[in-house]
């Protein structure tokens, strides 16, 4: 079950459509590490069997053939025709801002790929809040001082806390969190909860907004994300437009 207004916690299933395996697992790892899910796919074929099964919020994808000939074949249907497409390329190519301009893709990132610019262009182009960051970690935290558990998506504004048996929103917790060695005390109002049952891509658990903490913890989190995103490498590209 997913309560009203809780988008900021949905984790949305992005879908990685590249032929080198290096550049694939790169940014498939950049997306899991800003707490989408993610399949892949090596080529445009491949690609549409998951949109058939399980049309994605997104979709990044190479330049060149592949991504021409997967835009196409979304064109072809117009059920697919709302899902963002973002094109990577190696070159400045006047060709991937046409096609920007024209509509056919959502954006395009120059090779190779920045962890902030991945995710600065995601969040504009599939959530629409930009500003706001939200990582994978496997935080310990405790809630009530009694329940133990882990903290599997952050953000500055909330959290994910993994249970299999949650409590009923609009619930006000006591969250005890660790980072860094450090022990975070806030208070959090569980916005929505999922399990297993909602679909192939959820884990059970409660998304919670923070609804009292204090400065200095608020910018504990706040540095753990940012230092998170600056330590994400992209390697080098080849691709082109």
């Amino acid at each position: 079950m997913v309560a009203a207004n809780s988008t900021d916690w949905y984790k949305r299933y992005i879908l990685v459509v590249n032929e080198n395996i290096d550049d694939r697992f790169h940014t498939s790892m950049l997306l899991q590490e800003f707490g989408y899910n993610v399949c892949t796919a090596h080529s445009a074929s491949s690609a549409m069997e998951f949109v058939y099964v399980a049309p994605p919020d997104g979709i990044v994808t190479e330049a060149g053939l592949t991504g021409t000939s997967l835009l196409s074949r979304m064109k072809r249907e117009s059920r697919f025709s709302d899902i963002p497409v973002i094109l990577l390329s190696s070159s400045q190519n006047r060709g991937c801002e046409g096609h920007v301009r024209d509509g056919e893709y959502a954006a395009w990132l120059k090779m190779p790929v920045r962890g902030e610019d991945l995710h600065r262009v995601i969040k504009s182009a599939i959530e629409k809040s930009p500003g706001r960051k939200k990582i994978v970690t496997a935080l310990r935290a405790k809630l009530q001082d009694r329940i133990e558990g882990i903290v599997t998506v952050l953000s500055e504004q909330g959290m994910f806390f993994r249970t299999l048996d949650p409590w009923p929103v609009d619930t006000r917790l006591p969250v005890r969190l660790e980072i860094k060695g450090k022990v975070v005390k806030l208070e959090a109002v569980i916005k929505y909860i999922t399990s297993f049952n909602d679909g192939p891509f959820k884990e059970p658990g409660m998304g919670m907004k923070f609804v009292k903490i204090i400065p200095e913890d608020k910018a504990l989190i706040k540095d753990f994300i940012i230092e998170r995103f600056e330590n994400i490498k992209a390697p080098t590209g080849t691709l082109s437009c």
